[in-house]
């Protein structure tokens, strides 16, 4: 074998060894396998799921406010390593409206333990997050004329940030949450019917 071929191999070899270094290192998304969003709970024990809330456009100023059972969003650690929970990144989509709305980060500060349950802290836990600030609250509010009429519906995505024991950064599956808007203001009310008429979608009153 000539000296340019195994120049080749060689230069060959290291690349394919720099690429595997590199590919082990920095983040991870793998789809939520390894780092899990459960979805949305109306408490920390995750037994009742909690799929969207309402909200008052001017006289709710943070959705959930404390001490609401709503918000909670779970995570879970497949990983035999833990977890450092530093982040919620949260998007906002109305349909019919003409604006953007600016993305949020809903700091965190929580641990999951290994899979392998060899450390105490549990590998799987909820947390409440505040799903809309007030500053995302404003933003409404100031574009007002740009939403669609009352009521409508706004989605909220968040997707959890970590890292990992070893370093690496891992992004959970995307996980969603329904905010509707019924009112402009005196609170969240939905139309509960007189005897006699319904209302599509059920009934009652509910105040956040």
């Amino acid at each position: 074998m000539g000296k340019g071929r195994i120049f080749g191999s060689v230069a060959a070899f290291a690349l394919m060894l720099t690429a595997a270094v590199w590919y082990g290192c920095g983040s991870s998304n793998d789809q939520g396998i390894s780092f899990r969003a459960l979805g949305f709970f109306t408490s920390g024990a995750m037994d009742t799921g909690d799929a969207g809330g309402c909200a008052s456009l001017q006289d709710t100023t943070v959705f959930p406010k404390p001490g609401d059972e709503r918000g909670f969003l779970g995570l879970e650690n497949n990983l035999v390593q833990g977890i450092n929970v530093n982040r919620v990144d949260l998007s906002y989509h109305i349909n019919g409206a003409t604006l953007a709305i600016p993305n949020d980060v809903f700091a965190l500060s929580t641990r999951l333990g290994p899979s392998s349950g060899q450390e105490t802290t549990p590998s799987k836990i909820a947390t409440q997050l505040v799903l809309v600030s007030e500053s995302i609250f404003q933003f409404l509010n100031d574009n007002s004329s740009r939403l669609p009429d009352l009521p409508f519906s706004m989605v909220i995505f968040a997707t959890a940030v970590g890292t990992s024991d070893s370093g690496d950064e891992f992004h959970t599956n995307r996980v969603s949450y329904q905010l509707l808007f019924s009112a402009r203001s005196g609170g969240c009310a939905i139309a509960t019917p007189t005897p006699g008429e319904s209302v599509a979608g059920g009934s009652g009153t509910t105040t956040p």
